[in-house]
């Protein structure tokens, strides 16, 4: 009798752990399909870039219109107003008026890069899985170029928090605030 009920109850929790992660995993495909139909995006980002040798801090702020996002330096002090414009693979930054096009970016992934890899992996890119994290649904994201995005979304599914992973070269860390997508 003991080894019936204890194959019963084995049995039930296996159903019930084949059915988890799937309202996180709908509620992440819900998002993506909300993003990707969004006309402008905004959000700020509180950015940790891990190298290998150094830890670089940055507060950006992203925009997104008309397929052109706009990476703007907040913090440190000492670089903020310089902008970045990506469009098409290429980008622009610019400073105070000037402008120095930097051409197509390159395949590795950087701190002022890593909000446009981080908006179009949400946007576009292969839901591996879902889970619920306390008070967050957090979704791991395979975009096309290899790269591993994670994502914690708050009970509203804005994003919260997002670690981006590239190869062994660079890993990015961000606390993400004010989240707006739109028409």
């Amino acid at each position: 009798m003991r080894r019936t009920a204890a194959f019963a109850l084995m049995i039930s929790l296996a159903l019930l752990s084949a059915c988890g992660g799937g309202a996180e995993r709908a509620a992440a495909e819900d998002f993506r399909q909300r993003l990707s139909a969004s006309g402008q995006i905004s959000f700020t980002a509180e950015e940790r870039a891990e190298y290998p040798d150094k830890t670089e801090e940055y507060t950006l702020r992203y925009s997104e219109s008309g397929g052109e996002a706009c990476i703007e330096v907040v913090k440190p002090d000492i670089i903020a107003g310089i902008s970045a414009r990506v469009k098409d693979g290429a980008g622009v930054l610019s400073y105070d008026g000037a402008e120095l096009d930097t051409g197509p970016l390159p395949g590795g992934l950087t701190p002022i890069s890593a909000l446009p890899a981080l908006t179009e992996a949400m946007k576009s890119g292969h839901i591996d899985s879902a889970w619920r994290e306390g008070e967050y649904t957090v979704a791991q994201i395979t975009p096309d170029d290899g790269e591993t995005v994670t994502v914690w979304f708050d009970g509203g599914m804005a994003p919260r928090r997002a670690e981006i992973c590239s190869g062994e070269t660079v890993t990015v860390f961000c606390g993400i605030e004010n989240f707006t997508c739109s028409g």
